[in-house]
């Protein structure tokens, strides 16, 4: 036997220059401790008596007898007359091993000590007993009656013991597989790639069921319930793994599945401590897969060099140590491999620094040490240094160990760390090789917090290689300037690195601009190596902030002053700033005038302004060798003295199209006389009408033509004494309304008036076209009737909608009209929802009626 591995050994680097690291894992290969021929023509099943150092090995139907060997495979005896004999299971006391004869019709009893028959149990013409398990104090087989598959059960304790078919156990097709434990029987038949199986409470003896369903599985070459009673485990071929299920509802367990490496399994044995072994005889990974203590990933792989593994032919000894394993050679020829350390987990040892090695300085070789199996928590690791043993290491719980160590000066240190193995897990070594050695520094270019001619301020660090290292207290950087123009160099004194943060802060004053290199050098310690760097700055000038509080108003003739502030001082004496003010008088060709500035920047401005509106005044500084110019500016408005302004029409509304008069009339100012007259009908848009001077009595008249509500504004912009003012009038306009009679037959004329003439019998039609186009809105009809000397209305019509043509006809209807004058005339009435015209009348219409 051999066990598949990674390769033994692998060097690699952890950090360049730092260790070399080999990791081992070493001992003894798995292997089969022996392997014997079996004389079998077939093999059925395989069962393990530890107590009395024997194997039994049934071949199954067509045989006649079961094969005895001790636990080397030597074979002990064969016992005969023992017809179809198949499944195989050992009594609870150990006493005997029970054999379902499949040709016999019966299950033997055979007594562990003399390896002869002491009972033998009838189960039915025909029956063909195909499995055994004991359970419940009972023994229960699975058979054949009447071409199905039955459950039937024997009290071996009874006076005349014989089998009793067990009806109520499900229904099976064939003889179905039998599994038992803790009072838990399970049973199991073929369905193609699925398996019916039924658990049952057989604890008392009499059998109720738990479950009965299909699972996945197929032609089981291994089927087992855990000592508990709570799994059943299941290995068939058809499958890629081992299933396992609860027997309480036949669910997947968890961990529900063992593979084989992608080869369906064809074995399963497992142990008292849960260790299970699955085997499979397909594929690279062809052998025995061992899981210790329901751990989905497998502790070890293990091959058969004697062949591949038959069905169900996997069994643990009792002394958990011994796995016994079947194989059938490519000649048909059985061998028993007998596996003597099967359990034994690789184990590998893995070694790194966990931090820069340094002299004087504390570091730790840390480690893991990994095993397909369980982690042998709080095993100790030999550790020594160069050859001389160093204290023991423990493992943690999740694998991992570490190794604290100081080295007084530089060199290689070689460490090894040796795990000597266990009951469970293999030897292994590792070793490091660490090259302690001074850290490398720097100084990266520092971070600046002023760069001015009177105050230079920067803060520095001093860091180490990967961060580590601690800086003692009293650590120190050297500092020189040097002035890029003039090449003087200056000494400045040491400044202190805190070992906290590893920075440090220089301060100077280099007293003018220009460009300066600063000189930064560390002198290293025990620890540290030395290290310098340059950092150059370009020093500017001042870039000085000029603010004004000037007024927001202020009074036109009236003396003006307000202050003015220039930062970044101080400045020298006599230097000047510039004033200039702007304003309606000014806005071409300013007023200017100089203020001093103060030493410590202050400005003052005094004027007295005499032209009102905005008065924009601009303060100017043109700099010195260490300022720069700065610039600001602060609007003052100067009061002005308020207008009269209105604006008129000549009428409150006018006919549609009709021309209007709109006079804008100018109050008192001081030298500006223009007005703007602005006209926007509604919904429009503002647009200009003119701009003039005013006539000597304050009057601008312009013509405007109405075609809907217009509203005029007047603007008067303001001059230099009287401030800006604006007045508004609304003109309204009406309707045109076009109307014709239609349907006279002639006209006539009565006091100078024409008349319509129609006969009685006719319906005079009253067309109304309104203009602009009013579709939607509405127009009346008033008829009135001439008598007595004076017209009477006879009738005022609702309100007709216009068409979208803007457009209504109405048609009159005459009666007791012969020899009357009559009159008609429309009223366009405005809703809501117009508001450009007026509501308008229309012009009389004048008929009259004859026979």
């Amino acid at each position: 036997m051999s066990l598949k591995q990674v390769s033994l050994t692998a060097a690699i680097s952890v950090v360049a220059g730092l260790a070399t690291v080999t990791v081992g894992l070493t001992g003894p290969v798995a292997r089969a401790d022996s392997t014997a021929p079996l004389p079998l023509s077939h093999y059925a099943h395989m069962l393990v008596d530890a107590a009395h150092q024997h194997l039994f090995f049934s071949q199954g139907a067509g045989s006649t007898g079961i094969l005895v060997t001790d636990l080397s495979g030597t074979p002990v005896t064969t016992i005969e007359d023992e017809p179809g004999a198949t499944g195989l299971a050992l009594s609870a006391d150990g006493t005997a091993v029970y054999a379902a004869l499949s040709d016999g019709a019966a299950v033997a009893a055979i007594d562990t000590a003399t390896l002869t028959d002491s009972a033998r149990y009838p189960t039915g013409t025909g029956s063909a007993p195909a499995s055994v398990a004991v359970a419940g104090g009972r023994l229960w087989y699975g058979y054949t009656a009447d071409g199905k598959g039955a459950i039937g059960s024997i009290d071996p304790s009874a006076a005349d013991p014989a089998g009793t078919p067990q009806p109520s156990m499900s229904h099976w097709s064939v003889a179905p597989l039998l599994a038992a434990g803790a009072g838990v029987l399970a049973a199991e038949e073929p369905q193609q790639s699925l398996s019916h199986v039924a658990t049952f409470d057989v604890s008392s003896g009499t059998a109720s069921t738990k479950a009965d369903t299909l699972v996945y599985g197929g032609t089981a070459g291994g089927f087992q319930v855990t000592a508990d009673g709570a799994k059943v485990v299941l290995a068939a071929p058809q499958q890629l793994a081992a299933e396992v299920y609860r027997t309480a509802d036949l669910s997947f367990a968890n961990p529900s599945a063992y593979g084989t490496g992608g080869a369906g399994p064809n074995a399963l044995a497992l142990d008292a401590d849960g260790t299970l072994a699955v085997g499979s005889v397909s594929g690279s990974t062809a052998g025995v897969h061992v899981y210790a203590g329901w751990n989905p990933l497998a502790e070890n792989h293990l091959s058969l060099p004697s062949g591949t593994l038959a069905p169900d032919g996997l069994r643990w000894g009792a002394d958990g140590l011994t796995l016994y394993g079947v194989v059938r050679d490519s000649s048909g020829a059985y061998t028993l491999d007998v596996l003597g350390a099967p359990k034994l987990a690789d184990t590998q040892l893995s070694l790194s620094l966990a931090q820069y090695p340094v002299p004087t300085q504390p570091y730790s070789v840390v480690g893991s040490l990994t095993t397909r199996g369980l982690i042998p928590v709080g095993a100790s690791l030999q550790v020594t240094r160069d050859g001389a043993p160093l204290p023991d290491a423990t493992l943690a719980k999740d694998g991992t160990f570490a190794i604290g160590d100081t080295s007084p000066d530089e060199g290689a240190r070689v460490y090894q760390v040796t795990y000597a193995g266990d009951a469970t897990h293999r030897p292994a070594t590792a070793s490091l090789t660490a090259h302690v050695s001074r850290l490398p520094t720097d100084i990266p270019f520092p971070e600046l917090s002023s760069v001015t001619p009177r105050s230079v301020v920067f803060t520095g660090s001093l860091t180490t290689q990967l961060n580590l290292g601690s800086l003692p207290q009293g650590t120190t950087v050297q500092v020189s300037r040097t002035n890029e123009d003039t090449q003087e160099e200056t000494r400045l004194p040491s400044v202190a690195v805190d070992p906290a943060t590893t920075e440090f802060t220089v301060t100077d004053a280099p007293g003018s601009a220009g460009r300066f290199t600063y000189h930064l050098s560390y002198a290293g310690d025990a620890t540290h190596l030395p290290t310098a760097s340059d950092a150059s700055l370009q020093v500017s000038p001042y870039a000085p902030a000029l603010t004004l509080k000037a007024p927001a108003t202020a009074g036109r003739g009236a003396a003006l002053t307000f202050g003015g502030t220039l930062g970044d001082g101080p400045f020298d004496a006599g230097e000047k700033a510039t004033v200039s003010r702007t304003d309606a008088a000014h806005a071409q060709t300013p007023a200017t005038w100089t203020v001093p500035v103060a030493a410590d920047g202050t400005i003052t401005v005094k004027d007295t302004p005499s032209i009102g509106g905005a008065n924009t005044y601009t303060v100017s500084y043109p700099g010195d060798a260490s300022h720069r110019a700065a610039t600001a500016s602060a609007i003052v408005q100067v009061s002005r003295a308020a207008t009269a302004l209105s604006v008129t029409t000549d009428a409150s509304s006018y006919a549609y199209g009709a021309t209007a008069t709109v006079t804008a009339h100018l109050g008192t100012t001081y030298d500006g006389r223009t007005v703007s007259l602005y006209a926007q009908p509604y919904g429009g848009s503002k647009a200009l009408v003119r701009t003039g001077t005013v006539d000597k009595a304050g009057n601008l008249a312009v013509p405007y033509k109405l075609t809907r509500n217009t509203t005029f504004t007047a603007s008067f912009a303001g001059d230099y004494r009287y401030a800006p003012a604006t007045a508004t009038r609304t003109a309204y306009d009406q309707v045109r309304i076009a109307e014709t009679l239609g349907g006279s037959y002639t006209s006539t004329t009565y006091g100078g008036i024409a008349y319509r003439v129609y006969h009685q019998s006719a319906k005079p039609r009253v067309t109304s076209v309104v203009t602009p186009n009013k579709s939607g809105q509405c127009v009346k009809l008033q008829a009135q009737e001439y008598y007595s000397g004076a017209w009477h209305t006879l009738t005022t019509s609702g309100c007709y909608p216009l068409d979208q043509n803007s457009t209504v006809v109405t048609q009159l209807t005459l009666t007791h009209a012969v020899g009357q004058k009559f009159r008609v005339r429309s009223e366009y009435v405005h809703s809501t929802k117009d508001v450009t015209s007026l509501s308008t009348w229309g012009g009389w219409l004048y008929f009259t009626v004859r026979t």
